[in-house]
C-alpha cells in the first residue's frame, strides 16, 4: 500500500473542510449531517471520519484549515522588508480565502449560522482569540519597522487596534459580497493609510 503524503493529508482536509462550510452556509450547522458533507465532498465516509470524528469537530477543525494557512502569509509578511502595509496583508488575507473556499459570500453565510448557534459560537470565540494575536504580532512589528514606535508603544498600539483590523478583513468580506460597487482598491489603501493618534 502506498504511503499517503502530508501535503495529500492536507488536500484531502481541505477539500472536507471547504465541503463543509458550502454545506453549513448554505443549510445551517443544525440541518447539514455528515451524509451531506459527505455527498458534497465526494469522498467516502471513511475517508471523513480519518479526519473528523464528528460535525462539532468538523466545524471547528473546517474554520482552521481554512485559517491556518492566512496565519502563515501574515508570519511570512512580519518577515518581509520592507513589511507590507496593513492594506496589503488584509488583501493577501481575502485572495487567500477566496482561492481556498471560492465565493466569499459562503463566509458571510457561515458567519450568519454563529450568530444563531449557542454551539458554534464557543467554537469562533477561540478562532477569534487566535486571529487577533495574529494581528496584535503583525501590527507590532509594523507599527515598530514603518511608523518608528518604540517597541513597548508599538505593542500597545497592537494590542489596542487589532480588533479593528480583524473588523477591516469582515468588511471587505460583508461588503464584497453585498454591494456591486465596491471598491476593493479604494478599501485597501484606506486599511494602510489608518494611523494610531
Amino acid at each position: 500500500m502506498p504511503k499517503v503524503t502530508e501535503s495529500h493529508r492536507q488536500a484531502r482536509r481541505n477539500q472536507i473542510a471547504a465541503a463543509a462550510i458550502r454545506c453549513f452556509a448554505r443549510t445551517g450547522f443544525q440541518a447539514t449531517s455528515m451524509a451531506d458533507i459527505i455527498a458534497e465532498s465526494g469522498l467516502s465516509a471513511g475517508a471523513i471520519y480519518g479526519h473528523y470524528k464528528n460535525k462539532e469537530e468538523l466545524v471547528g477543525l473546517a474554520i482552521t484549515e481554512v485559517l491556518d494557512p492566512r496565519f502563515l502569509e501574515v508570519a511570512e509578511a512580519r518577515r518581509r522588508s520592507p513589511m507590507p502595509a496593513p492594506g496589503d496583508v488584509i488583501g493577501q488575507l481575502v485572495t487567500g480565502l477566496r482561492s481556498q473556499i471560492g465565493d466569499l459570500q459562503l463566509l458571510v453565510q457561515v458567519w450568519g449560522q454563529v450568530a444563531l448557534n449557542p454551539d458554534l459560537r464557543s467554537i469562533t470565540d477561540g478562532i477569534g482569540t487566535r486571529v487577533r494575536a495574529v494581528f496584535v504580532e503583525y501590527l507590532a512589528d509594523w507599527y515598530e519597522s514603518s511608523l518608528g514606535e518604540p517597541r513597548d508603544e508599538a505593542v500597545r498600539l497592537a494590542e489596542r487596534f487589532a480588533g479593528l483590523y480583524v473588523g477591516i478583513v469582515q468588511g471587505y468580506v460583508t461588503q464584497s459580497t453585498l454591494f456591486s460597487d465596491f471598491d476593493a482598491e479604494a478599501y485597501l489603501a484606506a486599511a494602510s493609510s489608518i494611523r494610531p493618534a
